[in-house]
């Protein structure tokens, strides 16, 4: 089959995964009147791009089962929409998706509210459904530190143009701050409008947040703003094809980083924990930071980090942010200053309603054109009594992704871009015998959301979160970053198995992690059900290295293999 005939088949179809072409007259405007217009995305152009083939070696409880059901529904929902023939030639695919904040008030007791931010990665994988991974976290109140993770799935329709009515549920884990979370299980359906303004969406709708395990039960208005953009994206088996340069016209290179990063606040003299006693305590962090540049200088991102040392075992925080970078003496190293904000709290940490704000200056150095190594100072504050001074390491991963919107430059390479592949998994794990501060143990059940990056056929790095949702242990979350090897059982690569280890933080809930540092080895197997989506079965053990948690870990998950085109900085 021509690429050019699946271009012209899949525009007819009107489908929301969109080929580009941009050599031929076929398909030049993919949206005919009369077709379905994708909820999150304005009227735009498609491009086919052909790829140059190259050679490639082959290679519980009632509340667990509505997880795992979710989980699966969402691969039933997405499956018709990305499945695929198999052909001489690969396309760069396109999906509209938006970036969604939200905020609410909860009322959480009979004289208590607590401010609810969200924040919504949604890809419409159907034209009538969208998918995609959500967090929240307190910034108002007085349950610093309470922060849930999970699904949403849902569907949209636009109407009148420019008006969009949209209705969804989120299913997840978490909890903190002492909030009567219960076990942790976080169920939100909402309706709501928005109107497309352009280059964002402002919206308002209403919301019901409930934790069947827990006291929380809220119907609440609520507000949103997003941001529509399209993912572009291949199948997994084109991983190690490369783009041709020619048909990446129209489309943008932009500077991104990913960034693991540790360091320790000291806080200071007026610094209590959530009883009233001082802080005389440091407290050790490890995390995870995205950065998208817009230009040479300016450059947005998003961290996020939890306690790993000390004694706040449970605090963790989110926050999004902008900096200004200028070359230092050399063009391999630079001066970098960013503010921030965002939710934070837990491990008795008295950050308020949660609410906190960073100010940071650093110095990156480029060890080599892809990676560099930073360090950084600089003051945090909260809304409660907790302030600190801090510094940080940072080792980063700096790539080039293509794009369509306003940031970065017009793409001009001459040897085209690879395709990486990447996988995006759901999954849902029960700790077995989890050992608790009260001296007991009991089984938890967490939903998680593992992102795997490859660097070869078989080594991929992993970063993961999980968020508690049975077992008594509400409020219990985990961030993990680490390494795998992964090699098949059957000669068609149909079976799959893989090996990794991970180290993080984890922490609330009650559980006896000690400062908060733990180790997870596991080994899984992986059973491809489609070109894109595979089932997964885990098992391994969950260490705490200073604490009494020492248990077995078995999970479920519906695993997305896809290919993402990158520029390699060399």
């Amino acid at each position: 089959m021509r690429p050019m005939n699946r271009a012209a088949r899949l525009c007819a179809l009107g489908n929301t995964e969109r080929a580009h072409v941009c050599h031929s007259g076929a398909c030049q405007n993919p949206v005919k009147s009369g077709t379905w217009t994708p909820a999150f995305t304005r009227k735009g152009q498609a491009v086919v791009v052909k790829l140059l083939k190259q050679q490639q070696p082959r290679s519980a409880g009632v509340t667990s089962y509505l997880v795992i059901a979710l989980l699966l529904g969402i691969g039933c929902i997405a499956a018709p929409a990305w499945a695929d023939d198999v052909a001489e030639t690969a396309v760069l695919r396109s999906k509209p998706a938006l970036l969604r904040m939200s905020y609410e008030v909860l009322d959480i007791g009979p004289t208590e509210t607590m401010g609810l931010a969200g924040v919504h990665y949604l890809v419409n994988v159907h034209p009538d459904w969208y998918v995609g991974a959500s967090g929240f976290g307190a910034l108002a109140g007085e349950r610093g530190g309470f922060f849930t993770g999970g699904f949403t799935v849902g569907t949209g329709k636009r109407f009148a143009s420019k008006w969009l009515l949209d209705a969804g549920l989120f299913v997840g884990g978490g909890g903190g701050g002492s909030a009567p979370q219960g076990g942790g299980l976080m169920l939100r359906p909402h309706l709501g409008i928005s109107r497309d303004l352009g280059g964002v969406m402002l919206g308002a709708g209403v919301s019901y947040v409930k934790f069947p395990n827990g006291g929380i039960d809220s119907t609440q208005l609520n507000l949103t703003l997003g941001i529509p953009f399209d993912v572009h994206y291949g199948r997994a088996s084109d991983a190690g094809k490369t783009v041709h340069a020619n048909d990446l016209f129209g489309l943008k290179l932009r500077e991104a980083e990913w960034l693991a990063t540790a360091g320790e606040y000291k806080p200071a003299g007026s610094a209590k924990t959530t009883s009233g006693a001082a802080m005389t305590t440091s407290l050790k962090r490890v995390g995870f930071e995205y950065r998208r540049h817009l230009d040479a200088h300016r450059y947005f991102f998003v961290e996020t980090a939890g306690a790993m040392g000390g004694q706040s075992d449970g605090f963790a925080e989110l926050l999004a942010g902008a900096g200004y970078r200028v070359p230092l003496m050399s063009p391999r190293l630079h001066l970098s200053a960013s503010l921030s904000a965002g939710g934070a709290g837990g491990g008795g940490v008295d950050t308020g309603g949660g609410l906190i704000a960073k100010a940071r200056v650093g110095l990156d150095y480029d060890l080599t054109p892809s990676l560099k190594l930073g360090v950084e100072g600089g003051l945090i504050e909260s809304v409660g009594s907790f302030s600190a001074r801090f510094y940080g390491l940072s080792l980063g991963y700096r790539v080039g992704e293509i794009g369509g919107d306003k940031g970065g430059q017009l793409w001009q390479g001459g040897d085209g871009m690879r395709l990486a592949k990447w996988r995006l998994a759901g999954v849902q794990h029960t700790n077995f015998a989890a050992a608790r501060k009260t001296g007991g143990d009991q089984d938890l059940s967490l939903v998680g959301l593992k992102i795997e990056k490859f660097l070869s056929d078989s080594l991929y790095l992993t970063g993961q979160a999980h968020g508690a949702y049975t077992g008594d242990a509400g409020g219990y979350a985990v961030g993990l970053i680490g390494a795998g090897w992964e090699f098949p059982l059957r000669e068609d690569g149909r079976l799959r198995f893989n090996a990794e280890v991970t180290a993080g933080a984890a922490g609330g809930g009650g559980v006896d992690v000690g400062g908060g540092a733990i180790v997870q080895p596991q080994v899984g197997l992986t059973w491809r059900l489609s070109q894109q989506f595979a089932a997964r079965l885990d098992a391994g053990r969950v260490i705490a290295l200073d604490g009494k948690l020492d248990s077995n870990v078995m999970g479920l998950g519906l695993v997305y293999e896809f290919s993402r085109p990158e520029y390699r900085y060399e």
